[in-house]
């Protein structure tokens, strides 16, 4: 088992990325980060000549916030991208910190995603 963390958010989530909760599979496209890690894409990977593209299939495992100092925070669950943007009648978009409840401002919404994978 090789443990992956991958970065999710920005536009590509706020479009049509799903809710994300531990312990649920999940199979991404991921690019290979500059300064650390992979990071989720499903656009124009057309347009992605030249990076390399990896398939990844496995189970999230962890999930935290990234504050604005770089620090991170484990939350609860990765709200869609229509809840984030607060589109989703059904779904408040609260990122929640574990451990205290405490709402998480993420309006610059990124996350990373720590996924198990086989070997």
């Amino acid at each position: 088992m090789t443990r992956l963390e991958v970065e999710v958010g920005g536009w590509e989530h706020d479009c049509c990325g799903p809710e994300l909760v531990r312990f649920t599979r999940v199979e991404w496209t991921v690019i290979p980060g500059a300064d650390g890690p992979f990071v989720e894409t499903h656009h124009g990977l057309e347009e992605s000549e030249g990076l390399k593209v990896i398939e990844v299939a496995g189970t999230i495992v962890e999930l935290e916030a990234i504050d604005r100092d770089g620090s991170r925070i484990p939350i609860t669950r990765i709200p869609s991208g229509r809840a984030l943007l607060g589109m989703d009648e059904e779904d408040a978009g609260d990122v929640i910190e574990m451990y205290t409840d405490r709402i998480v401002d993420v309006s610059d919404d990124d996350f990373i995603v720590t996924v198990d994978v086989q070997d």
